[in-house]
């Protein structure tokens, strides 16, 4: 965001907050085009969690130009699954850092996530060197599970 600052008729200063260039965002799937003509499409069931921290389903070619919008540094895998080449070349070309867990399990609504595994993806996440992150499983929905067995 770049800032200008006004001239009041008092004499003092008004700070005007301007965003760099503008675009269009919607957490239901649906893709936006910028004004210089870029599509974007956000990554199933994507939202922020916290500044600096977003949570996703698993995130394919589609959606790679959006992902570049938010400069991530580093994403949080939540599953056993090798990550796909072409998202890792992905990853490789923006500077983005893996951070794989492999949650077992992670589909059966009553399996218990291992404690330790929650712990340091927490670790992860929380660190602001880390930050922008995105946090994602397949669907987007085992963050809810690892949010609330943490939060007990």
């Amino acid at each position: 965001m770049m800032m200008k600052f006004k001239q009041e008729g008092n004499g003092g200063l008004c700070r005007i907050a301007e965003p760099q260039r503008q675009l269009k965002v919607s957490f239901g799937g649906e893709s936006y085009e910028e004004a210089s003509g870029c599509l974007f499409t956000p990554p199933l069931n994507f939202a922020m969690v916290d500044y600096g921290i977003f949570r996703s389903g698993f995130p394919d070619n589609n959606n790679f130009s959006f992902l570049q919008t938010l400069n991530l540094r580093s994403i949080i895998y939540l599953c056993p699954e090798p990550y796909p080449d072409h998202n890792v070349e992905f990853l490789k070309s923006n500077g983005i850092q893996l951070f794989q867990f492999g949650i077992e399990g992670c589909k059966e609504p009553f399996v218990t996530i291992p404690e330790n595994k929650i712990r340091e993806a927490l670790k992860v996440a929380i660190d602001v060197k880390n930050h922008p992150v995105l946090i994602h499983c397949k669907r987007g929905k085992v963050i809810y599970s690892i949010t609330v067995q943490a939060s007990h």
